[in-house]
């Protein structure tokens, strides 16, 4: 009996042994296989490519790469189809055409296309990057016509074009895969069909929400140490007070916080940008220039912004930003901007 249970016990404890030995493994060797998986559907790098182009049925996104001396940036432009209700005519006592009375049914629509340009840069970068070389989670290999409805190519949901100079590749996206996550492709020069990250389709997809740079600066808020403010003939410089994360003074005395200064700049650090204006169109006079902010590393310059309010006489911009980051005009939050602009005279007099 003690025997039996002994073998018994020796049995369950190789069994636990092996378990744990196969759990190792795994663990191990599945991220790599993940990794070996991945094959390239086209070789390149990213300062190479001339053009991003996406295209569906009632979208076209095209992405321009450019470079400065800040880096690369991309000059991207989305044209859109959407659906806008008729509009009534006016009340002029007459009665209403059909689309417009109540028992017409449901509100008419007519097509309208919409297109809007804008700046993408570490947004965009990683789009480039991507596609730079292009990398596909794995491939299929070609598919029967017969097996377009099971992989999404009978109803695609748009083509990818990339330019490398006179080099050019696409890519047609299909359905997605078993998971929703990823999304099925075909490179329609050969045939071959691969599994690709889903986030390259959504990314051009929402282009407008994804790929807009919001942000007025690529440089921490904490790697400024000084700031040189300019209004007019005004100008004032303020220190960041070490160890305080929105502290700022006056140079002349560093440790000594003044907090209606520290509270407009964190003002003018939450703008963000909204859209983008890549010509207002008219000449920008000195009296639409709210104020200046140039930021230094100690001595070194980081960049800078200006800060601009056109007349809703002269334009509809309103609010602009424009920074060594922004590159264009970019439009910003009236109610943000006012505050920066209503503050402002307490800070620099």
């Amino acid at each position: 009996m003690n025997l039996a249970r002994g073998l018994l016990l020796h049995i369950a404890l190789l069994v636990v042994a092996v378990a744990l030995a196969a759990g190792v493994w795994s663990k191990d060797e599945k991220p790599k296989a993940a990794e070996s998986e991945q094959v390239e559907v086209w070789g390149g790098r990213p300062d190479e490519l001339t053009s991003i182009a996406y295209e569906t049925e009632k979208l076209r996104v095209q992405l321009e790469p450019r470079k400065d001396s800040k880096g690369r940036w991309y000059a991207t432009t989305l044209e859109k189809t959407v659906e806008k209700p008729l509009t009534p005519p006016g009340s002029d006592g007459g009665a209403l055409p059909a689309p417009f009375k109540a028992d017409a049914g449901p509100p008419k629509t007519e097509s309208k296309r919409e297109s809007q340009r804008f700046v993408s840069v570490k947004e965009g970068d990683k789009l480039a990057e991507g596609l730079a070389p292009m990398m596909a989670l794995r491939q299929l290999g070609k598919v029967d016509d017969a097996r377009a409805e099971e992989f999404g190519f009978d109803k695609p949901e748009g083509t990818l074009r990339v330019a490398f100079g006179s080099r050019q590749h696409s890519l047609v996206l299909g359905g997605t895969t078993p998971g929703g996550g990823d999304r099925y492709a075909k490179d329609p020069a050969t045939g071959n069909v691969f599994a690709i990250s889903g986030d390259l389709g959504r990314n051009l997809q929402f282009a407008e929400s994804r790929l807009l740079e919001r942000e007025l600066h690529d440089f921490k808020p904490e790697d400024v140490k000084r700031v040189k403010i300019t209004k007019g003939a005004l100008i004032r410089e303020l220190v960041r007070v070490e160890g305080k994360k929105d502290g700022w003074a006056d140079p002349a005395t560093p440790d000594k916080l003044d907090e209606t200064a520290g509270n407009w700049m964190s003002k003018l650090g939450r703008l963000r940008a909204q859209q983008y204006i890549e010509s207002i169109g008219i000449p920008v006079a000195p009296e639409y220039q709210i104020v200046r902010v140039e930021y230094f590393d100690g001595k070194k310059s980081l960049g800078a912004l200006d800060l601009l309010r056109i007349p809703d006489d002269k334009s509809n911009a309103g609010y602009l930003a424009q920074t060594e980051y922004t590159r264009w005009y970019a439009q910003v939050l009236k109610s943000s901007a006012e505050q920066v602009q209503q503050d402002l005279s307490s800070v620099i007099k």
